[in-house]
Order: structure tokens, then sequence, then C-alpha cells
């Protein structure tokens, strides 16, 4: 399985500079890079969106791929939606962690968005396994 590296781990745990594009369409259709926070966990890198209707969201869930940008390096991307409870308690945890100074990061946030986290990982091939 591929990982991401150390280095790109280490520049999404301490910047805040993450863009994601999932492809639109079964024909992937290739998204629009957009800014979303992001935290890691081990050697994964999790996102989530506080929109129920948020059409990027739908596209990584649904299609599985995309790219994201890390540093300003365009990368292939598989994205996979959290269903287990305790993944879902370890990345609230690192958004709090992560975000505590950020006035928009409120418990209510976390909650409302708690059914839409994905994780991201390098895209090799489509896993069948889902956290």
């Amino acid at each position: 399985m591929t990982r991401w590296t150390h280095d790109r781990l280490h520049h999404i745990a301490h910047g805040n500079d993450f863009h994601i594009a999932p492809d639109r369409d079964a024909d992937l259709t290739p998204g629009r890079l957009i800014w979303v926070w992001a935290v890691t966990i081990d050697e994964d890198i999790y996102v989530r969106s506080a929109n129920p209707d948020s059409r990027w969201f739908a596209s990584a869930v649904t299609y599985r791929r995309g790219s994201v940008s890390i540093a300003g390096n365009a990368l292939p991307a598989e994205f996979t939606l959290v269903t287990r409870d305790a993944v879902k308690d370890q990345v609230d945890d690192a958004y709090r962690d992560k975000y505590a100074d950020d006035p928009y990061l409120s418990e209510d946030l976390l909650e409302s968005s708690r059914n839409q986290i994905a994780r991201v990982r390098p895209l090799e091939t489509l896993s069948t396994s889902i956290d």
C-alpha cells in the first residue's frame, strides 16, 4: 500500500495549505482544487465537510478518487468515507488539537460534520476496506 511521505505528512500536520479536487463523475472528470482543513493521524490524512450538501465531499466519497495539492505538488489521491466511530473520535481530537485557536472550530461543527469525514491516501489502487 502506498503511503504519504514523512515530509508531506509533516506539512499537513503543521501547516494549513491542503487543497483537494475530487473527480466529479465516473468518467474521472477532474474537479477544481479547493482549500480544506486537514489533519493527520498516523500515516493518513483526514478531511471533513461542515456542509451536508457539499458537492466536493459527495464526489470524493462517491467516485473515491481525484487529486490533492501538498506544498504545491499535485498528487493523485483516493478518498474513503470513514464509518468507524473510533476513527471519527480520533479525527475529532486531531481537529481540536490542530485548530484550537481557530474561531470557526466548535463542538457543534465537529458534531454536525461527524458523518462527513474522509480518509485521503495516495492513489495506487482503490482499496476495498473502509475505516
